[in-house]
């Protein structure tokens, strides 16, 4: 009896370890597209951890920063525009100052800018958001306090300098 009992016990951990091995473990975390490509390099910008981006700079003069996210499986339904103003829902004394439609890549790309505040610090950002093969991207440019010309021609650079595989 006492065999039956430690075989039976043996199958039930043995198949609750082999559940492991199989089920996929949990990551909340959005998928990345492994196909984008940034071949960004621009006079006085540095590479910088990008922590939740996928690639991130930082102007090493005035603090401009740049990021660009890709967001796989996600944000399929909400139109581009609705999808940037949730974005800059998220600051604090957010105030629009433009936004346009435009096409990119060959598909429907949005760009928008505002004024807003992060961390009681005035602030402009430059947002162009575009999806693609199941994926949404975004490419953000924040200014502290007031934009330099050359911040903008860095962001548009960048921009084209995009690829996807």
């Amino acid at each position: 009896m006492g065999h039956y009992i430690r075989l039976i016990n043996y199958l039930f951990f043995f198949s609750l370890m082999s559940c492991s091995f199989f089920i996929p473990k949990s990551d909340n975390k959005p998928k990345k597209d492994q196909n984008l490509k940034v071949n960004f390099t621009f006079p006085n910008w540095a590479l910088t951890d990008s922590r939740e981006s996928d690639h991130a700079w930082v102007q090493t003069q005035r603090g401009d920063v740049m990021m660009v996210n890709s967001f796989c499986g996600e944000f399929q339904s909400l139109p581009l525009e609705q999808l940037a103003i949730k974005t800059f829902k998220g600051y604090d004394s957010y105030k629009p100052l433009g936004k346009r439609s435009l096409e990119w890549h060959g598909r429907e790309a949005f760009e928008m800018e505002a004024e807003a505040a992060v961390d009681g610090v005035k602030v402009l950002i430059h947002l162009r958001n575009y999806r693609r093969d199941h994926c949404y991207y975004d490419f953000v440019l924040i200014s502290p306090r007031s934009r330099a010309q050359d911040s903008l021609i860095a962001f548009d650079h960048m921009i084209n300098t995009v690829e996807f595989k």
